[in-house]
């Protein structure tokens, strides 16, 4: 009876998944909001198409670096319907001539994938992501506190990223005399012990200098474990104008959401593989670990190689980078580990 279980098993887990990346195929696009003239028999149409090309254009902003955006925004109407898996009017109005829709907007991983590969552009992983952002204001070489930091206040005004929120430390008095400390050398220290206190492993740091109506501004950034440095230069150097802080803060919220895209970019046309061993601790585990697998967008498929009472050896195609695959696997409950030269998969206990 255990030979045919263990038969059973070893044709189930040889089943290829079926999506390009993960079970989930799709793309969705929400709360697209068109505005537009009643002036013919056909503006319904007219003001669809305008939410399609709209739901299109915002789409790319989240997935593609901005240096790429520009050539995919002038894609024509026909192409970009032929990428939707379908639509969903969430709302819509009239008042006086005025016509209002709001539209959420599918659309189909698979092909957006294709397109994307056929103008030889990457795209990044899309996922919720939480974000602590730690904007140091120092004016006139004083520390700016947390009550007189306008960033504090005005940094989540404006939803400029659906997928990310960005979370803004609580005040700190040891915080707050560590970088007293350190003013005049924030650049060059580590400042991670001011986020890492935190339970989000993703942190921005930003530091401000302002004087004599010049801004410095300098980031540090740790992404999926990935650090990195650099001083930044703004168009925009009046903080004492909301506006002009606005615009600093949403050029920032970019820069942040590229350095995100760029460690988690996905080129179809180079596919990696991996072979990876997972411990079978009763008759649920090696199934629980293949549902995670056809969750993760990153893995084209995976095939069971071995199979015995005790183990399994999988192998598994993926895009992407090795330690996007592995913080995928984390974000989902499973451990992913070099254990003796081999990569090991077990659910967290």
């Amino acid at each position: 009876m255990k030979k045919i279980i263990i038969f059973s098993l070893i044709i189930l887990f040889f089943t290829k998944t079926q999506n390009v990346f993960s079970s989930t195929d799709t793309f969705t696009v929400d709360n697209i909001e068109v505005i537009g003239t009643i002036n013919d028999q056909n503006y319904k149409n007219r003001q669809l198409e305008r939410a399609f090309r709209k739901g299109f254009e915002k789409l790319i902003s989240n997935i593609v670096k901005r240096e790429d955006q520009k050539e995919l925004f002038s894609t024509n109407l026909k192409t970009v319907k032929l990428l939707l898996s379908n639509y969903r009017i969430v709302e819509e109005s009239t008042k006086g001539n005025e016509h209002k829709l709001i539209v959420d907007i599918t659309f189909d991983r698979n092909s957006v994938s294709q397109f994307l590969f056929k103008q030889n552009i990457s795209y990044a992983e899309v996922k919720k992501l939480e974000i602590i952002i730690y904007p140091i204001v120092i004016l006139n070489s004083e520390l700016s506190m947390f009550s007189k930091n306008k960033f504090f206040e005005e940094w989540n005004e404006n939803k400029d990223f659906e997928n990310i929120t960005f979370v803004l430390p609580v005040e700190d008095v040891d915080d707050i005399d560590f970088i007293k400390k350190n003013l005049s050398v924030l650049e060059e220290i580590n400042l991670n012990r001011i986020v890492d206190n935190y339970e989000i492993r993703n942190s921005a740091i930003l530091i401000f200098r302002y004087d004599n109506k010049k801004l410095n501004a300098f980031m540090k950034t740790k992404l999926e474990g990935v650090k990195k440095a650099k001083k930044i230069d703004f168009e925009s150097e009046e903080l004492e104008n909301k506006e002009s802080r606005n615009n600093i803060i949403r050029s920032a919220k970019y820069y942040i959401n590229e350095l995100w895209k760029e460690e988690n970019l996905i080129d179809i046309s180079v596919p990696s593989y991996l072979v990876v061993n997972t411990k079978i601790k009763d008759s649920n585990s090696l199934e629980e670990i293949i549902k995670i697998m056809k969750k993760i967008s990153l893995i084209d498929n995976h095939i069971v190689q071995e199979l015995d009472s005790e183990s399994a050896k999988i192998k598994i195609k993926f895009f992407g980078k090795i330690q996007s695959l592995q913080n995928s696997f984390l974000r989902n409950g499973v451990e992913f580990k070099i254990l003796d030269d081999e990569w090991n998969l077990n659910l967290k206990s």
